[in-house]
């Protein structure tokens, strides 16, 4: 069932066949008008209680369908839930946006594209320092997206997949708009902490591993590290940049890490392909 639906999922999802309408970002936006307001949200017990309701009703589905019609509702709500969770087609298109830019060798459209992939203001001041950071923000962003939502898919289920990814937004959304409101960040970096060393331990598999493990080794066993200076650490020295390419120079490194990331989610299918065959999973 999880593999299946995964797979299912990532291939709807690569060929662009994801509905408008199923995108995160729509059904999120839904919910958000539906729900409290940023205002009445600085509450601990309003914010706890948007932050769980979708998991919450996740999970009353898939117990109600459980069994029924020999596990077809089951699987359509399993099938349905990771349409939504993986549904990125604007994060895809700002990326594409920011490789056009870079080459057509418009700089400018590159920082200011650069600007609108992530939530975190970029700090980059050269071509060369603007692809090493696009490159660490893709690496960053893929496990954010893809990678994580995938283990909490296939490992704990759609409902604890579908938390973690209206805790992400809510976070990411406050961190656009410069609020602050409670539960949304420790309960992020609780719920990352795990996922991102698994992922940061792939990178090192997937590329240069005796420099990325060591890094690795350094990061992974602090317990304060926070998952994003672990994921883009190790993914910086896991990959080798080339020195010599015709890529422009603000998209060399983007376009490294970029590698290194599908390797490593190809990495984790192969992985849950095998924990599925040997009875590790459903």
């Amino acid at each position: 069932m999880a593999l299946f639906s995964l797979l299912v999922v990532l291939i709807l999802e690569r060929l662009k066949l994801i509905a408008p309408m199923l995108q995160f970002n729509v059904v999120f936006g839904a919910y958000q008008r539906t729900v409290f307001n940023d205002v009445q949200l600085r509450s601990w017990w309003r914010m706890a209680l948007v932050l769980v309701l979708p998991a919450a009703l996740v999970a009353l589905l898939a117990h109600e369908v459980q069994g029924a019609a020999y596990g077809l509702w089951h699987l359509a709500l399993w099938l349905l839930v990771g349409v939504v969770l993986f549904g990125h087609s604007e994060l895809r298109e700002r990326f594409k946006e920011y490789l056009q830019a870079a080459c057509r060798g418009d700089v400018q459209a590159c920082f200011h594209t650069a600007d609108k992939v992530d939530v975190v203001p970029m700090d980059a001041v050269s071509e060369k320092e603007l692809g090493q950071r696009m490159g660490q923000v893709a690496a960053w962003l893929n496990y954010r997206y893809y990678a994580a939502v995938a283990l909490y898919f296939v490992l704990l289920g759609p409902a604890v997949a579908t938390l973690y990814c209206t805790v992400r937004a809510y976070h990411d959304h406050f961190e656009r708009a410069q609020l602050h409101r409670p539960l949304v960040k420790p309960l992020l970096a609780l719920m990352d902490w795990l996922p991102a060393r698994i992922v940061a331990f792939g990178f090192a598999l997937t590329g240069h591993f005796s420099r990325a493990l060591s890094v690795w080794l350094s990061l992974a066993f602090r317990p304060t590290v926070p998952a994003r200076e672990l994921i883009t650490e190790v993914a910086l020295v896991a990959e080798e940049i080339p020195l010599e390419t015709a890529a422009p120079v603000c998209v060399q490194s983007t376009l490294s890490l970029l590698k290194l990331a599908k390797r490593n989610v190809t990495l984790l299918l192969i992985v849950v392909s095998l924990l599925t065959i040997f009875g590790f999973l459903n």
